[in-house]
């Protein structure tokens, strides 16, 4: 600033009468972890009223502080803001927001730039992952630094006031509720979306194994007396829903531009066997090292430490299971096109283990939509961000 404008600044200010100043509506929150890395927790506030509540959303496996970053990369002009939406929909409801990324991550709008899809996924890549950070996260440092945050925010003097309500997305349920169930965090209620109830350590395989698809062209073939069938017969015959993505994971499974009865029970025990092999190789990783990823088709040397997935694929309690006694209202939202985990059957929550209901526990599923509740535009359509709004007013209504 330069000091012309410092003394009009000066000026200005003896000139008029003496005003707190209001708070702002956007706050960035540093939370130390151990080893040293800043989580950066970004929070925003309604307009002209008090918040009811702190929504805090919380990441998947990709780890990133948007659930929608892919498809908002793709967008004509990029807004870290928007998040499919969802942060507008909050703050009209009189919410505020919480997005924090994993440790080793930038808040985005501090490094993605470009005028392209590509330009931005290269300088995600590229500016906002700490390679040295990112080396040494495994999934036990993801599920204590979900505690550590919302632990942080209980005591920062902006939102320390403010019930939690947690928004897991997909694998961000696991560090939820172990965090829950560890006692290093309380909360109002939980409203998650896309995230597992059963253990994380059966819904990797069913990924790595294609159970979605072999599961549809098991139904395709039920249902059509065709010897052999294409992806787009499959999903025909089994009367689902497709899509050019599904289509391509089909075409995956299959091998082939066509697919007949043996060759499907062929298939499926290739997977298998992959699946064993890729078990062996990650139990075998030494804790030293770290594994790579890929984003919108940029490589990433060191996505995380070489003991998560070792450590995701062993984890053998579901969240239901690791919320224990919490007696706050917990919603699972899942999409009926979800291809990622096995859908639960709606309606109450299983009772525990004890036979005890229950009794503030729920299931949804909400048609038409998939892992994140996106629609074809890979984003949730408005009338799903309301359903989403309301599960959450659900929960702060049940907390009040």
């Amino acid at each position: 600033m330069s000091r012309p404008l410092i003394t009009l600044l000066l000026a200005a200010s003896l000139a008029v009468p003496f005003r707190t100043a209001a708070a702002p509506r956007r706050l960035d929150i540093p939370v130390t972890v151990d080893g040293g890395a800043v989580i950066t927790v970004e929070t925003a506030w309604p307009e002209k009223r008090p918040a009811r509540a702190l929504v805090v959303v919380v990441a998947g496996t990709g780890g990133t502080a948007d659930p929608y970053l892919n498809p908002e990369l793709h967008k004509p002009a990029y807004d870290p803001d928007h998040r499919g939406g969802l942060t507008g929909k909050l703050l009209a409801a009189g919410y505020a927001v919480a997005y924090f990324g994993q440790r080793g991550y930038a808040p985005l709008r501090s490094c993605i730039s470009g005028n392209s899809a590509r330009e931005r996924a290269a300088a995600f890549v590229t500016h906002c992952l700490d390679p040295k950070v990112r080396a040494g996260v495994d999934f036990a440092a993801i599920t204590a630094d979900t505690g550590r945050v919302f632990a942080a925010l209980a005591r920062h003097p902006r939102t320390r006031h403010l019930a939690q309500i947690a928004m897991p997305y997909s694998e961000g349920m696991h560090h939820v509720s172990a965090a829950v169930g560890q006692h290093a965090i309380w909360l109002a209620g939980i409203v998650s979306v896309g995230g597992p109830v059963e253990a994380l350590g059966s819904i990797v395989p069913y990924q790595v194994q294609y159970e979605y698809f072999v599961n549809i062209a098991t139904d395709g073939f039920a249902h059509c007396p065709n010897r052999e069938l294409t992806a787009e017969q499959l999903f025909g015959c089994a009367g689902k829903w497709q899509s050019p993505f599904l289509l391509s994971k089909m075409n995956e499974l299959m091998g082939a531009p066509t697919l007949t009865r043996q060759q499907l029970l062929l298939r499926r025990e290739v997977l298998r066997a992959h699946w064993r092999a890729a078990a062996a190789q990650f139990a075998s990783l030494s804790p030293d090292a770290s594994i790579g990823g890929s984003f919108e088709g940029h490589y990433i040397p060191s996505a995380w430490n070489a003991r998560f997935p070792y450590q995701q694929m062993s984890a053998a309690v579901g969240s239901l299971e690791q919320l224990g006694a919490f007696d706050g209202r917990v919603t699972y939202l899942f999409g009926t096109r979800d291809h990622l985990i096995p859908l639960p059957a709606p309606g109450p929550c299983p009772a525990r283990a004890d036979g005890s209901a229950r009794t503030r526990c729920s299931i949804r599923l909400i048609a038409d939509v998939g892992h994140g509740l996106e629609d074809e535009s890979e984003l949730p359509p408005e009338a799903v961000l309301d359903e989403m709004v309301r599960a959450v007013d659900e929960v702060a209504d049940a907390a009040a």
